[in-house]
């Protein structure tokens, strides 16, 4: 999502500071590639992070940044193909381990996300409850009209002799 967004001095300054300063190298390779997307190269990399080599400059680039992505977090939404996925697998979302994201969503401000995802686990249990009641209803409906076409008039007739 950063890249549809405006990009802000602060979150790339926190960018560089992960490259620079991380000792984990996957977040490191990371934060490089985001870096390499957004046209620096890495001597502009090593310029700022000298210029930001204060905790406190990091500290604060970490701050905004996070506000920001907390901003994003609150309007982004599902595409088209996970609401689908969602809605299709909705009961066993909701009840499997009773971990269906619900929680995660509301804590990292999804509140878009958090409010499609829970009309559409409701939407989805409910459409399954209703297909499968409806299911045996024909079902039944079916035997019984089976039942009823049955030609009994055989049997009555070996009956009485």
């Amino acid at each position: 999502m950063l890249t549809r967004s405006k990009i802000y001095k602060d979150e790339v300054d926190w960018l560089i500071a992960i490259a620079s300063s991380s000792d984990n190298a996957q977040l490191k390779d990371e934060a490089v590639e985001k870096l390499r997307k957004y046209g620096l190269t890495q001597e502009q990399i090593e310029e700022s992070y000298i210029n930001l080599d204060s905790n406190e400059a990091q500290e604060k680039a970490f701050n905004k940044s996070r506000e920001r992505q907390t901003e994003r977090n609150e309007i982004e939404t599902y595409t088209r193909i996970e609401r689908i996925k969602i809605f299709l697998f909705a009961p066993f979302e909701l009840f499997k381990n009773f971990n269906n994201g619900l929680p995660e969503l509301y804590r990292l401000n999804y509140k878009t996300k958090f409010r499609e995802r829970l009309l559409l686990l409701i939407a989805g249990t409910q459409f399954w409850i209703l297909f499968f009641i409806l299911s045996f209803k024909y079902s039944e409906y079916q035997s019984q009209k089976e039942i009823d076409n049955t030609d009994i008039h055989i049997w009555e007739n070996n009956k009485i002799r």
